[in-house]
C-alpha cells in the first residue's frame, strides 16, 4: 500500500478539480511512474473515444479522461479510481461497465479503486 500513498493524495487532488456532484479523480501508472491522471467532467465533444466506451453523451469519466490524456501505450499499467464526498470521505469508485471495457481494452494490468470502508482501497486484477 506504501507505492499507492503518494497516488491516492494526486488521485483525491484531481477529484477535487471536478465540478460534479460525484467527484471523482483517477491517476494511471507503471510502478512508481505516473503515466497520466484524470478527472471527471462535463464535455460535449469527445472526439477520440469509440461510442462503445461512452456511457453518457455529455460528460467524461475520470478513468477515460486519463486514458485520453496518456497518449501512450498503457499496457501492463495500472490505475487508481478514488471518489470523495464534500467531507472528502472516500466513496465507492469502482468503475462503470463501460469504463472496464476500455481500461480492458488499453491493457491495463490491475485496478485500484475507493471503497466505503477500511481499508478504503481495493485492488482487482483486470
Amino acid at each position: 500500500m506504501n507505492i499507492l500513498n503518494s497516488k491516492i493524495n494526486i488521485a483525491i487532488e484531481e477529484a477535487k478539480k471536478s465540478i460534479h456532484k460525484q467527484k471523482i479523480g483517477c491517476v494511471i501508472f507503471n510502478k512508481k511512474k505516473i503515466i497520466s491522471k484524470g478527472y471527471n467532467t462535463p464535455s460535449k465533444s469527445i472526439k477520440k473515444l469509440h461510442p462503445k466506451y461512452q456511457r453518457w453523451p455529455n460528460s467524461i469519466h475520470a478513468e477515460v479522461a486519463a486514458i485520453i490524456k496518456a497518449k501512450t501505450d498503457l499496457k501492463g499499467c495500472d490505475i487508481l479510481v478514488v471518489r470523495i464526498n464534500n467531507d472528502d470521505k472516500f466513496r465507492l469508485a469502482k468503475p462503470c461497465h463501460n469504463c472496464m471495457m476500455y481500461i480492458e481494452h488499453v491493457g491495463i494490468h490491475k485496478i485500484y479503486y475507493s471503497i466505503d470502508s477500511y481499508p478504503y482501497i481495493k485492488e482487482e486484477k483486470v
